[in-house]
């Protein structure tokens, strides 16, 4: 059967996916539990990193597509492609098939790497994030090229295994396949869609600029009767250091990181005021009232807007049982995200002197890894494009969101291949994606896989216009 793609373009379009679909619903559940299976974290498990890895790539060969994998100074990348090699119009898609890890993470109900099915909801390590996402966009190419007579655009697929750790070996693969990856446009899905399961495109992301603060002590414990108040108590240290970093409402009192920060546009500011925030659905998916309702600020304003300092680990000294002791050294795990043109180093650099400055020469910053942010403008052409085929899968309203507030590599994307870039997420609001229970909707899986073989369709349509 062959899509004719000029009738393209309305409520409706391609009838044959959606029996398809509900055909092959079970086989496409499956295949995705097999994915999930595979333990492929990418911080401790490079062996099971490389049996994803060529699991994914056999599964881009097993769609249609040819597929190799590239080696890396780090973990592989499998790159896919399809379609006509002189389309005029090229699209590039974007995944990642590691998983955060699990291991000392407590609260799981079922087995991490064992999907379990429950109703609409497959939970496990991976569902979501992002094995489902980047799945719903292979399985729409496989229909085209099984079914729909064959991907009529040039499509290319860049699959990683790193990007839980940072992505740091992913630039270097895009610099070195620089012609291969040449596109008009660039859609990928990560992330979640907005609460209700409403669709969403997102209009870039936030960067990240992870960081070890090491307060040092004497130089052995030492009693705190005979040596409290007269030595570095390095906990405290770090902890009168980040008092005075930050303010109460967050804001970071660094002089230098506020260099970059975005102004918010027209078009931003009406889509901003469409998203409708849910206090009551926060409160009961955090067991918290949001800080910025209590300090008077819009939520996605400060969500998406403003850098945010995380520290997500304190450690230091005995807890296990009371040694009245000062201890040696005390280590804290930060994640700072960064928005707008904020530089990762130049950041960094403002924080190590503002450390210097305050008289805390006895706490070491040490970089782990960063990425820049990144925007595409939210009211750019091939928007609408996208738009239309989530609307058409969906059959809603889609939000266009200034940015994701968390972190994905969309920088290579934007500024080292200078592409316009949109991300679809396909996983659910609660999908608790990096912590227990993790899960994803098979609604929205398939979901996807409409939205991609739309967007195809709508793609084709719009390649025939440039060539007229």
């Amino acid at each position: 059967m062959v899509v004719a793609t000029e009738n393209v373009g309305w409520s409706g379009a391609l009838p044959e996916l959606t029996s398809y679909l509900q055909a092959q619903r079970d086989r496409l559940v499956e295949e995705l539990c097999e994915f999930v299976r595979i333990p492929g974290v990418a911080a401790d498990d490079p062996a099971a990193v490389r049996r994803t890895a060529e699991a994914v790539a056999a599964k881009c060969e097993k769609s249609g597509l040819g597929a190799r994998i590239e080696e890396t100074s780090g973990n592989p990348v499998v790159v896919a492609s399809v379609g006509p090699d002189d389309a005029p119009l090229r699209l590039l898609t974007y995944g990642h098939y590691d998983v955060f890890p699990v291991r000392g993470q407590a609260g799981w109900e079922t087995e991490p790497f064992e999907p379990t099915l429950r109703g609409d909801r497959i939970y496990g390590r991976g569902t979501g994030d992002s094995k489902a996402q980047f799945l719903a966009h292979l399985n729409a190419l496989e229909w085209w090229q099984r079914h729909g007579g064959g991907v009529p655009i040039k499509v290319t697929m860049v699959l990683e295994g790193e990007e839980e750790i940072g992505s740091p070996h992913l630039p270097e693969f895009v610099e070195r396949n620089r012609d291969e990856l040449a596109a008009d446009l660039c859609v990928y899905s990560d992330g979640a869609m907005l609460g209700g399961d409403q669709p969403a495109i997102l209009f870039g992301s936030r960067g990240a600029l992870c960081m070890d603060f090491v307060a040092h002590g004497p130089d052995r414990p030492l009693h705190s009767g005979n040596f409290g108040g007269t030595v570095t108590n390095p906990i405290l240290r770090l902890s009168r250091l980040f008092t005075e970093m930050l303010a109460p409402n967050g804001d970071l009192a660094v002089p230098g990181v506020e260099r970059g920060l975005p102004e918010v546009t027209a078009a931003e500011r009406a889509a901003l005021d469409r998203m409708v925030f849910d206090e009551v659905a926060f409160v009961g998916q955090t067991g918290q009232k949001p800080l910025p309702v209590q300090f008077g600020e819009a939520y996605y304003e400060r969500l998406l807007y403003k850098p945010s300092f995380n520290v997500s680990g304190l450690s230091g000294g005995q807890t296990d049982v009371l040694k009245t002791l000062v201890p040696t050294e005390a280590l804290a795990k930060v994640d700072l995200r960064l928005v707008g043109e904020q530089d990762p180093d130049a950041v960094l650099e403002a924080i190590r002197a503002f450390v210097q400055e305050r008289g805390y020469d006895d706490i070491e910053v040490r970089k782990l890894f960063s990425q820049p942010p990144s925007r595409t403008p939210i009211e750019h052409p091939y928007a609408d494009v996208v738009q239309e085929a989530v609307e058409i899968a969906f059959g809603r309203p889609v939000a266009r969101v200034p940015s994701l507030a968390g972190t994905t590599p969309d920088w290579v994307f934007t500024k080292l291949l200078g592409l316009p870039t949109f991300m679809v997420p396909f996983g659910p609001v609660d999908e608790n994606h990096h912590g227990p229970n993790e899960s994803a909707k098979i609604s929205l899986y398939l979901g996807g896989i409409r939205t991609i073989a739309n967007l195809i369709a709508l793609l084709a349509v719009h390649q025939e216009r440039k060539r007229a």
